[in-house]
């Protein structure tokens, strides 16, 4: 390695580099929680009387959950688009369907061409879902990677915070256009960056990859050593590239490293969801009348609950960057159980006539200790993991499975939770949110590692039941660079 190399400067440091990349995944990150927050202030403006949009109780429920199916189809294309297509430039079409999402709910005259913006916004949501962790986790030097994982948590709090602080401020038609205008900015700082290391690699363009490696990383030695390697592993493809994709993907569902990170990420996505993580900014307005007897105006106690969310997914950032993820997540989860009981029994008691009239409010504060909870812990944990567990080589195919699991329970949750306030009220639902909450993270106790400071081959190496002292290490390192040509070259 040359002088010339390791002593090249750069008038824009790395990090700043990483960052300006970055920053295109939160913005459209920004966008996604703004629509899964809108319809919150979409529904109360059209349930005036003098709305120009008149809705049914099944069409509302369709606004609120379409997202979930809509995702579906953008995810089982992020696979495809991922590797076909690369990394910049699926990151780059899937701002254009949700641009045009919130163009066509701006200009709607009735509830189809509403549906119709919200599939739009999903389908370009499936493509980010899967983008965003693989995106960053390429884009990031590791010392950086745990923290800008984390701003995707910070990002969902933002996009709920913005969405509902437009809504109350703006007419929905007007709200939405300001929405929007988050993707029309995640386009343009995500046409800045160039495309992700390990992408060109994978498509041998080793000129191009040295090129934009030492675009977001630098020239230092250490940078300059992973570069070598990341090279080198592509190298090999010539080797395996003549192996049927079928007999490949039925060897690798058999594999530990691959099935033990998908299961994991199916709880972990269930879990997200069951929470109430989409269903409480879908619906905070009828949620937070019901827990504040009203004695509360209900935009005020919407925006409490997403200035709590939004404070606390900035404490996240910092909180998951410096503990344990199983530290951070089964902390919030504790919280979020405890908080959702406690609510539904003072809302029983008040309910029965044990409350005092003057502290008919009590339910507020469980609330949102609920909100600082999941906020903490189920919020960000999922997607740090996520951009971590899953070896290169399985990545795309690990998350698209995962992800799936995320869409279904997206529609599910959110479809049913009209039927479920009206049946069981807000503490029955909270009951059964608890309840399930509580199960998954049984489950998850006992199947998720620790994975803050290892490596991947580490964590690879952890599933496959094979120490990772430095007398395999290299072994392990091996196989898994074997594993990345096959799926990513082949």
């Amino acid at each position: 390695m040359s002088d010339a190399v390791t002593h090249h400067k750069q008038r824009v440091p790395p990090f700043l580099r990483q960052l300006l990349a970055v920053s295109g995944i939160v913005l459209y990150m920004i966008g996604t929680g703004a629509n899964i927050a809108f319809p919150a202030v979409l529904l109360e403006q059209l349930r005036q009387p003098n709305a120009d949009i008149k809705l049914t109780t099944e069409h509302e429920s369709w606004i609120a959950s379409l997202l979930g199916l809509a995702l579906i189809s953008g995810i089982v294309t992020a696979p495809w688009s991922l590797q076909k297509l690369g990394r910049r430039t699926t990151n780059q079409l899937s701002c254009l369907p949700t641009l045009g999402g919130w163009a066509l709910l701006a200009a709607a005259r009735g509830p189809a061409t509403l549906l119709t913006s919200r599939a739009l916004q999903g389908f370009g949501m499936g493509l980010q879902a899967a983008s965003a962790p693989v995106s960053i986790a390429e884009y990031s030097a590791p010392k950086h990677r745990g923290a800008f994982l984390a701003t995707i948590a910070f990002s969902f709090a933002t996009g709920m915070l913005v969405a509902h602080l437009f809504g109350t401020l703006l007419y929905w038609r007007q709200a939405g256009i300001a929405c929007g205008a988050f993707y029309a900015l995640s386009l343009i700082l995500i046409s800045l960056t160039p495309e992700t290391p390990p992408y060109l690699a994978s498509k041998g363009l080793y000129a191009e990859c040295r090129k934009s490696f030492r675009w977001f990383r630098g020239y230092d030695y250490a940078s300059e050593k992973e570069l070598e390697v990341l090279l080198n592993s592509q190298k090999k493809q010539e080797i395996v590239k003549e192996m049927s994709k079928w007999v490949l993907y039925k060897s690798i569902l058999r594999k530990p490293e691959f099935y033990k990170p998908t299961l994991i990420m199916m709880f972990m996505f269930i879990l997200f969801q069951i929470s109430g993580m989409t269903v409480v900014p879908s619906y905070t307005v009828p949620m937070m009348n019901e827990v504040t007897a009203a004695s509360i105006d209900s935009y005020t106690s919407m925006l409490m609950v997403d200035v709590v969310r939004f404070i606390t997914a900035v404490l996240a950032c910092i909180v998951v960057n410096k503990l344990n993820r199983r530290t951070v997540l089964f902390l919030g989860i504790i919280i979020t159980v405890i908080s959702l009981f406690l609510t539904a029994l003072l809302l029983y008691l008040r309910d029965f006539g044990y409350l005092p009239h003057d502290y008919k409010w009590t339910p507020v504060i469980p609330t949102l200790t609920y909100i600082f909870g999941k906020t903490l812990g189920i919020l960000p944990i999922p997607w740090a993991i996520a951009g971590e567990i899953f070896p290169l080589a399985y990545r795309s195919l690990g998350s698209g499975i995962s992800g799936m699991f995320l869409s279904i329970m997206f529609f599910v949750v959110v479809k049913t939770a009209p039927n479920s306030f009206a049946s069981i009220g807000v503490s029955g639902t909270f009951c059964l949110y608890g309840a399930f909450t509580g199960i998954c993270g049984v489950f998850l106790y006992y199947l998720l590692p620790e994975t803050k400071g290892k490596t991947l081959y580490e964590i690879e190496c952890y599933f496959k039941g094979v120490s990772s002292e430095m007398k395999i290490e290299n072994t392990c390192e091996h196989e898994r660079m074997l594993e990345v040509v096959k799926v990513e070259g082949g």
